[in-house]
């Protein structure tokens, strides 16, 4: 077995020193108050130098997209910004290079490597509770693999936001991806339910000996057709909503002093967190496929 550190945070592991094809990349903790895919993460690296795991065909990369902020427990660093909002990379021609942060370098220094992957699994938890669901980003082969990882939900349009984060790019790469939020950061079984998905994605690839993915249960698909935004400070929701809640038309989402808002059919609440600034999302609201 051939195991490498080839980046900060990044690890390639091959029982072949060609670092044969496929690629198969899974990634967590893009965002720092996520840990549970870095942890996740460091169970497989772990698992694969104690020899509990043996890598199969191909090449597989463990990324943990920002140790920065994972080791300050934030979002993204004090300086930076957010690091799944920057893979359109317009920051290359709206902000000065002085005036970068760490979140800005790194996306650059991962670039070259997610875009040269034959397939990646990204690891995310919510800060409500939320049953695990995954988002594809559309590529033909992804679905079904998404599907075999134990994910109740899948995502397969989200209006408005692919263009920047991480799915999104590694699309426009030709690469077949999909992000897993995996429950909600409080979970006291999060990162044993990430390492799990993890797990089950690797084995469906193939890319793990002697092991299969997760026989899931059905898993129900949706598309997700509004985004609800902070109006004001004020802003709060009609109720602790929790994720893919079930809303009826007429259902009052939230209320400030001079907005309400109320859903005009039936949906469902993914990642509801009325604890934003103003002027970024509080909920997306979602439709059977």
């Amino acid at each position: 077995m051939y195991i490498e550190e080839l980046k900060p945070g990044v690890m390639r592991i091959s029982a072949s020193a060609d670092w044969p094809r496929p690629y198969v990349g899974v990634g967590g903790s893009i965002h720092g108050n996520e840990p549970c895919g870095a942890l996740a993460i460091h169970r497989l690296a772990g698992d694969f130098e104690s020899r509990a795991l043996a890598p199969a065909e191909g090449t597989l990369f463990l990324i943990h997209a920002n140790p920065v902020a994972t080791s300050l427990g934030r979002r993204h660093t004090p300086e930076g910004d957010d690091l799944n909002r920057l893979w359109d990379f317009a920051f290359l021609d709206t902000l000065r290079k002085e005036a970068w942060g760490y979140e800005h370098h790194r996306v650059l220094e991962l670039k070259e490597i997610l875009g040269d992957l034959d397939v990646c699994l990204d690891l995310h938890s919510a800060k409500t509770e939320t049953p695990a669901f995954g988002v594809s980003n559309g590529e033909a082969s992804i679905d079904e693999l998404a599907k075999q990882t134990g994910i109740s939900y899948l995502v397969q349009s989200w209006y408005g936001l692919a263009d920047k984060v991480i799915i999104g790019f590694l699309k426009l790469a030709g690469v077949p991806a999909f992000s897993v939020e995996c429950g909600a950061h409080s979970d006291p079984e999060i990162a044993k339910k990430a390492y799990q998905i993890a797990l089950s994605f690797l084995c469906a690839t193939g890319a793990v000996e002697d092991c299969r993915a997760t026989n899931g249960t059905e898993v129900k698909t949706v598309h997700v057709v509004e985004t609800i935004t902070k109006p004001s400070e004020d802003f709060g929701f009609g109720s602790a909503w929790t994720g893919f809640q079930e809303l009826e038309p007429g259902t009052l989402v939230g209320r400030d002093r001079v907005t309400e808002i109320r859903v005009s059919r039936p949906c469902y609440a993914v990642l509801p967190n009325d604890e934003v600034d103003v002027g970024d999302d509080v909920v997306y609201l979602a439709v059977d496929a």
